[in-house]
């Protein structure tokens, strides 16, 4: 299996797909799936930006990206989805419309949930297992979504924090199965780069279910993969995708896992020549 991964996109959802489908083409390979670690920029309506993003999208325009591209049907985004015959998953990040993802969650009893007009892209619940299957080969995905409670506040008045019932997902994953080959969240696990940052939920996750690989965005720090500190786990920090100064997107945002079984399964950091073609003024027409 050829699953594709990125962190942090902030609406840049349109140019990821391009990378993917020019990844397929340059390597001649079909991509399996693709996994995205939150902070995707759902955000239906402009309307709902936190400032933040609002901030960003008068110098960008990519941040409005799922709102100009995925709620409402066109010829183009169709027939770019109909290169990829792989679907989209995620977590939830700290940006994102939770509102709105939360209206969809509440409706679906799937362990994910499709949260754009052409039912391709899928948000996790966090604590609930993925599966996915091709031609007799296996994979069991976890989510955790939003970031880490720091300050202790009322998560249900601050929703990019993780909620209580997603916490006792988490608790009740524990008494069903004991590993999980890969763990995708938005937020790191906590102490993971600085005291007391992080989310503790993670710890407890990468301690107990002991996942093949770890892959996490947010933070901000450029890629690297390391082993995590329970001795299993390749914790693997995915470099956000947004162009640099220099027109260019940073190395380790975008990386490519081959998976067969838990015996072999390896990644790679797709840093080719030819992405740095896709620049603020060139992705559009790529």
């Amino acid at each position: 299996m050829n699953i594709l991964l990125f962190a942090d996109l902030h609406g840049r959802i349109l140019p990821a797909l391009k990378l993917a489908i020019r990844l397929q083409k340059e390597r001649n390979i079909q991509l399996d799936l693709i996994v995205q670690c939150g902070d995707m920029g759902i955000y239906p309506e402009p309307a709902k930006f936190d400032k933040a993003t609002l901030r960003h999208a008068q110098r960008d325009e990519t941040e409005l990206g799922f709102s100009r591209y995925f709620t409402h049907p066109s010829t183009e985004v169709a027939s770019l989805l109909e290169e990829l015959s792989c679907d989209v998953i995620c977590v939830r990040g700290n940006h994102e419309d939770h509102e709105f993802l939360n209206g969809l969650e509440q409706k679906s009893s799937e362990p994910r949930f499709p949260i754009d007009c052409y039912k391709r892209i899928y948000v996790c619940k966090t604590g609930h297992i993925q599966k996915f299957e091709k031609e007799g080969q296996h994979i069991s995905i976890a989510g955790i979504g939003r970031i880490g409670n720091r300050g202790n506040k009322s998560p249900n008045g601050t929703q990019r924090f993780i909620q209580p019932y997603e916490q006792q997902a988490l608790q009740s994953l524990r008494k069903q199965i004991t590993h999980i080959d890969i763990l995708v969240t938005h937020d790191c696990s906590l102490h993971f780069f600085d005291k007391d940052f992080g989310m503790q939920e993670i710890r407890d996750f990468l301690d107990y279910h002991k996942p093949f690989y770890h892959f996490f965005g947010h933070t901000g720090h450029s890629y690297q993969a390391v082993p995590d500190e329970n001795r299993f786990t390749t914790s693997v920090k995915i470099a956000e995708l947004e162009w640099q100064h220099n027109g260019t997107f940073p190395e380790g945002s975008m990386v490519l896992l081959r998976w067969k079984d838990q015996y072999e399964h390896e990644i790679e950091v797709i840093n080719d020549t030819w992405i740095k073609e896709y620049t603020p003024e060139t992705w559009k027409y790529m």
